[in-house]
């Protein structure tokens, strides 16, 4: 799975910055699996922060092959200021294009039973803000475990930092089962945008589902699960969420995508009203001779309008066309 195709970063085809590549800077770079997948989306990392000697090692023996203009900046990221970097690989500050990175998770994990925001790691999270302030890419991404979720006010105070620095910023839990890795591995993305591209970050859709999302629910039901799925990711989640939704998002499991609790009933009939709509159209078909397939003899289209509709305060009436989700 690569970054480009998951996170539907900025074609790297287009020239951005200086150089025939667009640019990269991992924070927290680890062996470099992250600047990998950046690499092989067609971006050129010229510089991994990383402190521990064996991972430096590790990126050192592939720089050669895998990241050729890759500098290797062994040192605590504590110590480590954005002019730094940037004179190192010769860029001015706004001309980065990208800065990755993936902050300690250990402070933020479920299986960590003495997990908090006091554990030191947990305040590493800040420094790549920090960093992201003082190079001012034109984008950033961020990845953490699902656990940091459960410190909504961390996770808030972490996207308006960013914010301020003036970025739009969106977050989306993703599982990269959802695209093509025969493993289940749900991840937090959080996404920038510098405003001044005026654009809002985009996250890929699913294109992998389990074999029972595939296949209607009931004989009542009109569509799949991964057709539902898919149209709520187009109209409601292709961008992510802002720091607001923070303390209302949860996994639906049936559907093996984040959505709000407080809407996603609404999410799923909208989608149902998308799929009829689009169908009618690709069919190209009037509203004079169409009729629904799924509907009992007894049944009328008014009838199911109807029970299908949503009131004006948002309350369901029906959920005919995905039972069971």
């Amino acid at each position: 799975m690569s970054v480009q195709t998951s996170l539907m970063l900025p074609d790297p085809g287009v020239k951005l910055g200086k150089g025939d590549k667009p640019t990269c800077v991992d924070l927290f770079a680890g062996a470099g699996g992250f600047s990998l997948g950046v690499q092989q989306g067609g971006y050129d990392v010229v510089a991994a922060v990383e402190t521990d000697k064996n991972c430096c090692a590790t990126l050192r023996a592939n720089r050669e092959r895998h990241f050729p203009r890759m500098e290797i900046i062994q040192e605590d990221i504590r110590s480590v200021t954005g002019d730094g970097i940037l004179k190192r690989v010769g860029i001015e500050p706004g001309d980065l294009d990208l800065v990755i990175g993936g902050p300690p998770c250990q402070g933020f994990s479920t299986v960590n039973a003495k997990r908090s925001l006091d554990d030191p790691r947990s305040k590493l999270m800040h420094e790549f803000v920090r960093l992201v302030g003082e190079m001012m890419p034109r984008t950033f991404v961020f990845e953490n475990v699902p656990g940091i979720l459960d410190f909504k006010g961390f996770m808030e105070l972490i996207m308006e930092s960013l914010e301020v620095h003036g970025y739009i910023v969106r977050c989306l839990m993703m599982d990269a089962a959802s695209y093509g890795v025969p493993q289940r591995r749900r991840r937090i993305i959080c996404q920038g945008q510098r405003v001044d591209l005026r654009q809002l970050p985009i996250y890929a859709p699913p294109t992998h589902f389990a074999p029972e999302a595939l296949e209607l629910p009931s004989k009542d039901a009109m569509f799949t699960q991964a057709q539902i799925a898919l149209a709520i990711f187009e109209m409601f989640l292709k961008n992510g969420h802002p720091k607001e939704d923070v303390h209302d998002l949860y996994w639906n499991e049936k559907l093996g995508i984040q959505m709000r609790r407080s809407n996603a009933g609404f999410q799923v009939e909208a989608a149902i009203g998308y799929l009829v709509g689009r169908g009618i159209q690709e069919a190209d078909v009037t509203n004079d001779d169409f009729s629904l397939n799924n509907q009992n003899e007894d049944e009328t289209g008014d009838e199911y309008e109807d029970e299908c509709a949503i009131d004006c305060t948002g309350e369901l009436r029906g959920n005919r066309g995905c039972a069971g989700i």
